[in-house]
């Protein structure tokens, strides 16, 4: 009996260790997950010398609205399966006007974007 109890204790201990850090693994990355996505912001959109986050233009939708002297912040993006966005809000383009007021459009309604020339000199 003695040999059994001590065998218990030792393979008690060794298990007892691996699921104690097995749980501390899992609490540690999901701080460092935690971490990372609060606050994210959307991902930037930039086209080297043409299209930065200060230059204003002026986007057409195939609807045919037109939004006049706009910023490009960025667009809604997410590739793992853990989306904090709706699925029907994954793929938008965020704007901004003059007044700071802000647009999510959907990427795929862009027709085309118009860029003066005064504006992409920044």
């Amino acid at each position: 009996m003695n040999l059994f109890l001590d065998t218990l204790g030792v393979t008690g201990g060794i298990v007892l260790a691996i699921v104690a850090g097995v749980i501390i693994l899992t609490l540690f990355y999901r701080c460092l997950t935690w971490m990372n996505d609060a606050g994210a912001k959307p991902e930037t959109l930039a086209i080297r010398g043409i299209l930065k986050t200060e230059t204003l233009a002026t986007v057409h939708l195939l609807g045919g609205q037109v939004f006049e002297r706009v910023r490009f912040i960025g667009f809604t993006h997410s590739e793992s399966m853990k989306m904090r966005f709706p699925l029907e809000l994954n793929g938008m383009v965020i704007l901004e006007d003059e007044q700071r007021k802000q647009f999510l459009i959907r990427a795929k309604n862009i027709q085309m974007i118009v860029i003066a020339p005064e504006s992409s000199s920044t």
